[in-house]
């Protein structure tokens, strides 16, 4: 076993001696490579030796482990997080029912803000729809019924804009709009009640087609609910907000 030994010995000198004349600063090479390898084999043993630490310490508290309990453990310094989440709340029986409530009731203010929205030209309702004749109705739907009123109500919306605008504000357009509406008035020789006031030129351009040719059916029937009111004045025919 010895002279194997001895053996072993003798050839790797005779390989070192051999590699120290072909290839340059040897030693010194060697001596670093040696000292890298060694800090590499310190760090993985003290990696196992954490690890055995760590999986001892799991073992132990594995049920109540925790995130804090886990930095604590591996060393790890942490600051408590001010904007962390709440925990979530259970809500059960009674307390259901209140939140309920409490969403019907928002849900209901919001109704009642939306109806409070100045409108010259409000929607019409399904109640007030059923007392419509059907012959004054027609084809005539709810829905076509309101498309055409909304038009209404913008133009309106619009016209009392402009009119509220200082001459500074005004653009071009607007005081071409306001020179035709004065002419309109002219024609009406002061039996209209309101400047806010349409024609039918003034809602046709704004309508679906499908919708222009029921305009003169929708009148009738928006006369009869007291949505809108109307005055004829010679060839025309003005339309207003009705009571």
């Amino acid at each position: 076993m010895s002279s194997f030994a001895d053996t072993f010995a003798a050839e790797n000198d005779e390989k070192l001696a051999t590699y120290r004349e072909n290839i340059p600063n040897f030693d010194p090479t060697i001596a670093h490579l040696a000292g890298s390898i060694q800090n590499i084999r310190s760090t993985l043993q003290d990696i196992s030796k954490a690890n055995e630490n760590l999986k001892e310490c799991c073992e132990a508290t594995c049920a109540n482990c925790l995130p804090l309990n886990l930095n604590s453990l591996l060393g790890i310094k942490t600051e408590n997080n001010r904007n962390e989440e709440a925990p979530t709340k259970i809500i059960h029986g009674d307390e259901k029912t209140e939140v309920a409530k409490q969403n019907d009731k928002t849900n209901l203010e919001t109704e009642k803000t939306e109806d409070n929205e100045v409108r010259f030209v409000a929607q019409v309702s399904d109640q007030e729809f059923k007392t419509i004749p059907k012959y004054q109705l027609g084809r005539l739907t709810r829905d076509n019924l309101n498309e055409i009123v909304q038009k209404m109500d913008e133009f309106l919306m619009k016209k009392n804009q402009i009119f509220g605008k200082s001459n500074k504000q005004l653009t071009r357009i607007d005081r071409e709009l306001l020179d035709n509406w004065k002419e309109l008035e002219l024609k009406a020789r002061g039996r209209l009640q309101t400047t806010l006031f349409f024609v039918e030129a003034d809602i046709r351009p704004l309508l679906q087609e499908r919708l222009r040719p029921t305009f003169s059916k929708a009148i009738p029937c928006l006369r009869h609910i007291r949505r809108i009111r109307e005055e004829r004045c010679g060839p025309l025919t003005f339309y207003y907000k009705g009571e």
